[in-house]
């Protein structure tokens, strides 16, 4: 059960640092000056437990040139087996994007986007991690016309008993449809977060749409397809000034 429960709690983990809508990020940061809100909710189930985060709110801030500061306070939930639901405040995270290299006709955009998720949710609860975890990714990104394709992936610092270290990666592909509307579909790997679990690995489908002036409605869904079962969803407006 003590395995299962790491399961759900490391997916609602990745959820928590992703790019929204999906569980892979991007190295694209918000423009200089220039504010960017998310007002989501995301879920996971893995062998019939259920957690996620939701409502949650991630503020991105562009401090200067090719630079991003994260901000995402969330309220948390879980469920087990047994019918027992928990919710409260969940693990905070900071993040500091920066890209070092701008795209060009031939060769990719790159960017580091460490962060650090603080243990303020109850982790007995299932609400939190417990430990302060550290995330060292590095992402990439090329366009071509209206089809863009981005991904990458890096290395979690997991402390904790029976937890372990391990890495991740995802790889996506989006497609313009028009302006403000996309679609894309991604695969996400996970290593094994807790001694004797396995990796997972989960495809999503997702899509972009405007609400209103400034604002955009955005969601994913997926599944696991490898080393377990179980799926995900985000949906979340997205505001922009």
């Amino acid at each position: 059960m003590r395995r299962l429960a790491a399961t759900a709690l490391s997916l609602a983990c990745t959820a928590l640092l992703a790019g929204p809508p999906y569980l892979t990020d991007d190295p694209e940061p918000v423009d200089l000056h220039r504010w960017e809100a998310f007002l989501f909710a995301t879920g996971q189930s893995a062998q019939g437990l259920r957690s996620g985060l939701g409502p949650a709110l991630e503020v991105n801030y562009g401090p200067f040139q090719n630079a991003q500061l994260q901000l995402q306070v969330p309220l948390a939930f879980s469920g087990d087996q047994d019918g027992r639901h928990h919710r409260g405040y969940g693990d905070t995270q900071l993040g500091f994007k920066y890209r070092f290299k701008e795209e060009t006709e031939g060769a990719p955009q790159l960017a580091l986007y460490p962060q650090i998720q603080a243990p303020t949710g109850e982790a007995a609860e299932g609400l939190g991690a417990g430990h302060w975890r550290v995330f060292l990714p590095l992402w990439l990104q090329k366009s071509l016309g209206k089809w863009t394709t981005y991904g990458g992936g890096g290395w979690w610092r997991n402390p904790g008993a029976g937890n372990r270290d391990y890495t991740q990666w995802g790889w996506l592909l989006q497609r313009e449809l028009r302006e403000d509307y996309s679609l894309g579909a991604e695969v996400f790997h996970q290593g094994a977060a807790t001694q004797g679990a396995r990796p997972t690995s989960t495809w999503n489908l997702g899509f972009e749409a405007p609400l209103a002036p400034h604002l955009q409605v955005v969601g994913s869904a997926g599944r696991v397809f490898q080393g377990g079962s179980g799926s995900q969803y985000y949906i979340g407006i997205r505001g922009r000034t």
